[in-house]
């Protein structure tokens, strides 16, 4: 049904007379999409197709509309400035080698003017996203089931096929997330026991991060490279003290490495439930001025400026119909009316 939809969209935008008469009624609006991995080559989660991000770029720019960085959209918010047209904004979540080889290139090509949000101590191979290493425990188990028992509630997870897998990580992952520190590592260390599975030593390849020396590389190119936190814990999990160490340490290593990181911030998984009020504050004390967060929607300049720290972002879709839906003045119609 929602696929009709989408397509019944499209063929609506793409009459012309109304699009000019939408977009003149509601205003200029943007559409900031969240990307994450392309395509698995384990198949082991649903990535991006790089053909597919490659048609959404050539099918914008031949109908007009604009792409501006994430830093770019906030400086005009606060000054005031009218956007002339429809505008898009791509950003990336981790800092994976595969995006910022596979990805990247194709948003440059197309002059798309990307930001890559990574995870320093991941750039840094101090360790790797820990939603990502159970991908790789529960793909590698050899067994069919996961049971235990946490803070008096029973878990029994279906390991028996890939789709029964991938829920179960799903699940899993929105348990895990917002655990205490100390909750969150025992935990950690009875799935992998349960699983019979040894993370190995090194960062296996199929989850290799983007070097230092090419973020700087691609930084040259007109890559904006921000910050994503450390860890990958949402905020939500951690005390006050422990989100500030993890920004402080974020900040400097990027201020480090880089010429010049985007001064907007990316909250690590970035719903409703994973970051507060409280830690606006937090991110205005080390200068930044924003946020982009994970909530979806289409979002214009008066919202941005009036609320900074929960800017919306579309996940990329998988096909050209709910991109171009995503992209529309209809989905900006819908998007105010939340």
């Amino acid at each position: 049904m929602e696929l009709t939809m989408d397509k019944i969209i499209k063929k609506a935008v793409e009459f012309k007379p109304l699009t000019a008469v939408a977009n003149q009624l509601i205003g200029h609006y943007v559409t900031i999409f969240m990307i994450h991995r392309p395509t698995s080559k384990e198949s082991n989660y649903h990535g991006l197709n790089p053909q597919l991000l490659d048609e959404c770029l050539t099918y914008a720019k031949q109908n007009g509309f604009e792409f501006s960085s994430i830093d770019e959209i906030f400086t005009n918010a606060l000054n005031g400035v009218k956007a002339d047209r429809p505008t898009l904004c791509f950003t990336i979540d981790d800092g994976f080698d595969d995006q910022l080889n596979e990805l990247v290139p194709i948003l440059l090509k197309h002059n798309a003017k990307p930001t890559l949000y990574v995870l320093v101590d991941f750039i840094d191979t101090i360790n790797w996203p820990w939603d990502y290493k159970l991908i790789y425990l529960i793909n590698h188990t050899k067994l069919k089931e996961l049971k235990f028992t946490h803070n008096n509630r029973e878990f029994n997870f279906d390991l028996a096929t890939d789709a029964q897998k991938t829920a179960s990580r799903r699940t899993l992952v929105r348990y895990m997330k917002y655990l205490s520190q100390k909750e969150f590592f025992d935990l950690m260390a009875e799935v992998i026991q349960k699983l019979d599975v040894a993370l190995p030593d090194q960062i296996p390849e199929a989850y290799a991060p983007a070097k230092w020396s090419e973020l700087r590389e691609y930084e040259k190119r007109g890559l904006r490279i921000g910050s994503h936190a450390c860890t990958h814990r949402v905020f939500n999990s951690l005390s006050l003290d422990e989100v500030r160490s993890e920004l402080k340490r974020a900040q400097t290593r990027l201020a480090e490495e880089l010429a010049s990181p985007s001064n907007i911030f990316c909250y690590p998984s970035g719903t409703t439930q994973d970051y507060s009020y409280q830690h606006a504050p937090l991110l205005q004390e080390l200068g930044y001025p924003a946020a982009v967060s994970a909530t979806p929607g289409n979002t214009n300049y008066t919202f941005i400026k009036k609320d900074p720290y929960n800017i919306r972002r579309h996940s990329f879709p998988n096909n050209l119909d709910r991109f171009v839906r995503y992209a529309s003045w209809f989905e900006a119609v819908r998007s105010k009316l939340k």
